[in-house]
């Protein structure tokens, strides 16, 4: 019996990369990884590839515009979207940190006020809470480093790989909130009428990857 096809929303950038040259040492044959294309959508066999801004993945799976997703769990951590996460995968890891400037002393107390500078302000809140803190959160969408430069917040909460960018920059960690790694994420009503292709493409991407 022929397969149905599976719409899968993957990250755009290193995932989207990792992911569909996985893809073509598993019988997907793609040269996704290696062009330069801007196309968003991609046929694969029984596949359909949506290259998606990473923060969007999660709702594009939660509304069935996609069966499943691929995305770091950053992403759906912030968006708090309702899909199901059944499967790590050891691909796209970095850590998600409270930095500050390297010459400033933070030192987190209940109730103190602050500042903070992010392009996750679900995920920041719920940290400062966790300490009984009620941050002033500063939505920013990219360069989040010059935030403490400048004087617009004390500190950042952002991701980092190797923590070269927050060095370079003067800052440095003060914690680490999270860490992350890519997850496969899967519409409720997908899992239900697609499992079995879900599961079959998960396995193939799980017997490639060199943990």
């Amino acid at each position: 019996m022929e397969r149905k096809r599976v719409k899968v929303a993957v990250s755009k950038g290193r995932i989207l990369k990792e992911v569909c040259g996985l893809l073509s040492k598993s019988g997907y044959p793609n040269n996704i990884a290696k062009s330069a294309t801007r196309e968003l959508i991609f046929n694969i066999k029984n596949l359909q590839i949506l290259a998606c801004k990473p923060i969007d993945v999660p709702k594009y799976v939660e509304l069935g515009a996609a069966d499943c997703g691929i995305v770091g769990s950053d992403c759906i951590a912030e968006t708090n979207c309702d899909v199901y996460e059944p499967i790590s995968l050891p691909l796209g890891k970095c850590k998600m940190v409270l930095a500050t400037l390297k010459t400033k002393k933070l030192v987190l107390k209940p109730g103190m006020n602050i500042k903070i500078g992010t392009k996750y302000p679900r995920i920041a809140k719920n940290f400062f809470l966790k300490h009984k803190i009620n941050p002033e959160i500063v939505y920013l969408n990219g360069s989040v480093e010059l935030a403490p430069l400048t004087g617009l917040a004390e500190a950042i909460v952002d991701i980092t790989e190797t923590g070269s960018t927050i060095k370079e920059n003067n800052l440095k960690i003060i914690d680490i909130i999270m860490e992350i790694n890519a997850k496969v994420i899967i519409n409720k009503t997908s899992y239900r009428t697609l499992r079995d292709e879900v599961e079959l493409l998960t396995s193939s991407l799980l017997k490639k990857i060199k943990i």
